[in-house]
């Protein structure tokens, strides 16, 4: 299993907006602080069913570093590490 980092940003009430750092073009939403992790293994599961786009974020494995500037996104937001790989993709399917 992989592991990627998100940026969640804080949206009206208790949305929370969610991208990746490396890969501008995956996104999601969240309804809330405690859907984030299964909307973004939704958004990363999405890249991998819907080609050309199968390429996925650099992992934290494959060195990947965390975001040390937030100051362009909206604030609250936090960074957050989704777990990922097959077991996981299937059952978010």
């Amino acid at each position: 299993m992989a592991h990627y980092y998100a940026i969640a940003e804080r949206g009206a009430g208790t949305t929370w907006w969610i991208s990746f750092p490396d890969r501008p073009g995956i996104t999601s939403g969240a309804d809330d602080a405690t859907d984030i992790v299964t909307q973004a293994q939704d958004a990363l599961a999405s890249v991998l069913k819907y080609p050309p786009g199968n390429e996925l974020p650099l992992s934290i494995e494959g060195g990947a570093k965390p975001p040390t500037d937030l100051s362009d996104f909206e604030q609250p937001t936090i960074v957050v590490v989704i777990p990922f790989g097959p077991a996981i993709s299937k059952a978010a399917a």
